[in-house]
């Protein structure tokens, strides 16, 4: 699978896969969609810089591919994770789950709306940069991967 998330990006190359991570959902939120800004039921929004991830889906032939499940999940601004096994002492933010679930179009394409996630520490003293993890399924194949932002990598 190609995971294209930039639709001005011309080079199609297999997407990276990558280790889900230790914080992947124990407990799947009741509010799964493709708006992580907003909590049914909440009045306030999450916390932090508004962004939009979109892109599509190709299959190798480089033929979009529809009806592919995208399940994100990521820290919140403080870089602190919504899972009972994140130690970080950054806050939570009520108002942020940290996860998203998106089914692409006839077109391969997706979008969520979400806040940038932020750094946090990680054994060794260094700090793991800002990425939002991806579970991306087809009717075939699974690929767990991440979306880093560009220089902070």
């Amino acid at each position: 699978m190609v995971l294209e998330a930039n639709l001005r990006t011309a080079l199609r190359r297999p997407t990276e896969d990558q280790v889900s991570g230790p914080f992947y959902p124990v407990i799947k939120p009741v509010d799964q969609d493709a708006d992580l800004t907003v909590i049914k039921g909440k009045s306030r929004k999450a916390q932090g810089k508004i962004i939009h991830v979109k892109g599509r889906v190709f299959n190798m032939n480089g033929k979009p591919v529809s009806g592919v499940k995208l399940e994100i999940w990521q820290a919140n601004t403080f870089g602190r994770y919504t899972h009972p096994e994140d130690t970080n002492p950054a806050p939570l933010d009520p108002n942020f789950e940290g996860y998203g679930v998106q089914t692409t179009d006839e077109e391969g394409r997706y979008w969520f709306k979400t806040v940038k996630p932020g750094a946090y520490p990680i054994p060794g003293g260094r700090m793991r940069p800002p990425h939002i993890h991806f579970c991306i399924t087809s009717k075939t194949n699974q690929l767990i991967t991440q979306l880093y932002f560009e220089g902070e990598r």
